[in-house]
């Protein structure tokens, strides 16, 4: 009983913090009209509102490698792998980013309009003749500056391994000039437990999961501790191919995530 209505306080708290994030987001939307101040605007307010979030569900981010790789003027395609929505939360938490998207889940009503107002940029994933567009559209963000977020296994996972990475998009930073940075995000004890088998699906959202029992049953856990990873960036210059940075970013990846403990599994790059 007890349990159950620290669950509801929880969930209540956040619906309230998601309510606020909206509104506020909407207050952009309708008042700046530069794209570029308003995505500004979009992923500052995300950064606020996550860490409330965060808070309220007992998060502990720890966060190792940032020192010295983000300001003067200098920005990524930040690339990682992917197990849960509040991956982005976690991130946006420590440093606020633009975070690449599918369009599938922007036709989400709920996810898609809290994507829409952080900012996000959505790729048609379904059609390969999308590439291009979604290319220029990511290259532009970064040539704007932004730290811009991809996750190149295309989907999210249960944490067991780092799946092999899809490859075009990473040609967005040759096409920026900037270099990638790989990072890892690894769940690490929940509820006092280290990250397993048996307690991942409380955080791992994939595969067919519903969205809304999936969040119902996350305010109920006590604590999550995460850590996420700033791993070496990766030059990139204008002889940069897909298939070297996506083996680099996801030989690094894969290498520092299989250190989160025996869940972990090895997986060759595409």
């Amino acid at each position: 009983m007890i349990r159950n209505a620290a669950s509801a306080v929880t969930g209540a708290t956040v619906g309230s913090l998601i309510g606020m994030y909206v509104i506020q987001a909407s207050m952009g939307k309708l008042f700046i009209k530069d794209e570029a101040r308003r995505r500004r605007y979009y992923i500052e307010n995300i950064t606020r509102y996550a860490k409330l979030a965060l808070k309220t569900m007992n998060f502990e981010i720890e966060t190792v490698g940032a020192e010295g790789k983000f300001g003067a003027g200098r920005n990524y395609l930040i690339v990682s792998n992917h197990m849960s929505y509040i991956d982005i939360l976690c991130l946006s938490s420590v440093h606020s980013s633009m975070f690449v998207t599918s369009k599938d889940m922007g036709e989400n009503f709920f996810l898609g309009t809290l994507a829409e107002l952080g900012g996000s940029v959505f790729v048609e994933r379904r059609h390969r003749g999308q590439i291009e567009r979604d290319l220029t559209e990511i290259s532009e963000a970064l040539r704007q500056g932004f730290d811009v977020v991809l996750y190149p296994e295309g989907t999210s996972t249960n944490g067991e391994t780092v799946l092999p990475f899809k490859k075009s998009l990473l040609m967005a930073a040759v096409e920026a000039g900037v270099d990638v940075l790989p990072m890892t995000i690894k769940y690490t004890h929940v509820n006092g437990e280290p990250f397993s088998r048996a307690n991942a699906d409380r955080v791992c959202w994939y595969g067919d999961m519903d969205f809304a029992p999936h969040l119902l049953g996350l305010f109920g856990v006590k604590s999550m501790r995460v850590k996420l990873e700033f791993l070496e960036p990766i030059r990139v210059t204008k002889d940069s191919t897909r298939q070297e940075l996506a083996e680099k970013a996801h030989s690094a990846i894969l290498a520092n995530y299989t250190d989160a403990g025996p869940q972990s599994k090895s997986s060759e790059p595409a």
